[in-house]
């Protein structure tokens, strides 16, 4: 039987440290519409986050889930791929990181109280305490926010601390669905989760992560593809070995290497961070990668998203848009980043790309107003020092 602990808000709740009593409660709630789910993980030592702590809750039941201890996680991930259970987390993407790494795939359907709470008035990536002091009026205790989760035995504080995650999220996801549906929101949700949980969002493209490099957008096309083709390694370095990409190699020491492109050890020495373990270690390869690197034909080389210099005029436009996003923000009360950011209006003006704005339930409540408003259908004006749409008779 799994150890019964007591919250100090009188709460009842199971401590599951062994497959036998895992199998027995995921059996028991395998009827549920609704879990609640949080996790609790360290990732500063390795490339992956270590799961260290599973919080779960149906209606009727609370429980943390030890996963150090237990053999088989199976019978848990049986029950949160179920794609009849709704998932419901808050601030769900880092939680479904650590699932999809288990099974290179996210769990289906899910509901983030985060991204919800948004279409209520409710700050934009608004933190869980926060939200639960504001919905239910109750103020969680921070103290082990910083815990180390990899820690044994845990303490029935640690635990309480841990839970709570579950306790109120079950009671904000009641109030936000209710609230959400009284407004007919509860729909616009769609679109925003089947694009949190796509499997694209946690695929690792090694190709693709010389864009994470900060400075990358200073280097010039050939400079670009060397970091390209270091940066690569580097990825597929830090997955091997299960260690964080900078202790591979750091961002500015990628950046030098583009930059200089050294085709000795002699050269390598001189670029500042590289230490004689790594260049022992490695420095043959990163000799290697960058002279295939400079053969690349020119076509080949990674490039930076195109974005043509705004005019005056053209900013002023972007300004007028922006102002509409805001008005329809305003007239909904919500947050207008939930929309569009300046950015997204200048690669739809600019470059014409499609943006959230133009989809959706986004396109209903301000992506038609501005599209109309550069179409010369709608005028922004002023009334009363409050702005304005006006149609065109």
């Amino acid at each position: 039987m799994p150890t019964t602990y007591q919250t100090t808000s009188n709460h009842s709740f199971s401590y599951i440290d062994n497959d036998d009593d895992l199998e027995t409660y995921c059996e028991s709630i395998k009827e549920s519409t609704t879990l609640f789910i949080d996790t609790e993980f360290i990732r500063e030592k390795t490339y992956a986050p270590v799961l260290c702590l599973i919080q779960i809750a149906s209606e009727e039941t609370l429980a943390c889930i030890d996963p150090l201890a237990i053999n088989n996680l199976e019978p848990f991930l049986n029950l949160i791929y179920t794609t009849t259970i709704t998932k419901v987390f808050h601030a769900a993407r880092q939680d479904l990181e650590i699932f999809y790494n288990l099974r290179q795939t996210t769990p289906k359907p899910v509901f983030d109280t985060q991204i919800a709470a948004s279409l209520l008035g409710h700050a934009d990536q608004i933190g869980y305490g926060n939200l639960v002091n504001a919905i239910v009026k109750v103020k969680l205790d921070k103290k082990y926010a910083r815990t180390d989760w990899t820690q044994r035995p845990l303490s029935s504080e640690q635990l309480e601390y841990a839970i709570n995650d579950v306790i109120y999220l079950r009671d904000i996801y009641n109030i936000i669905c209710q609230q959400l549906a009284n407004n007919n929101r509860l729909q616009w949700l769609d679109d925003d989760f089947e694009s949190l949980t796509a499997d694209a969002t946690f695929k690792v493209s090694p190709d693709k992560m010389w864009r994470k490099v900060k400075g990358h957008n200073k280097l010039g096309g050939l400079q670009r593809a060397v970091l390209q083709d270091l940066a690569a390694w580097r990825e597929q370095r830090a997955i091997q070995s299960d260690k964080p990409r900078k202790w591979i190699l750091s961002d500015d020491i990628l950046l030098s290497l583009a930059q200089h492109q050294p085709d000795s050890i002699n050269k390598l020495e001189k670029i500042r961070g590289l230490t004689d373990g790594i260049i022992k270690k490695s420095g043959t390869i990163l000799i290697d990668i960058i002279k295939e690197a400079i053969q690349r034909p020119q076509e080949t080389w990674p490039t930076l998203p195109r974005f043509s210099k705004t005019t005056t005029q053209q900013d002023a436009l972007i300004d007028c848009m922006m102002a509409i996003v805001r008005l329809c923000a305003a007239n909904e009360k919500i947050s207008s980043s939930m929309l569009c950011s300046r950015k997204d209006l200048e690669k739809w003006l600019i470059n014409d790309e499609p943006v959230a704005l133009l989809s959706g339930w986004r396109k209903q409540l301000a992506g038609k107003q501005v599209a109309d408003f550069l179409s010369g259908e709608i005028i922004l004006s002023s009334d009363a020092k409050k702005l304005k749409l006006t149609r065109k008779q």
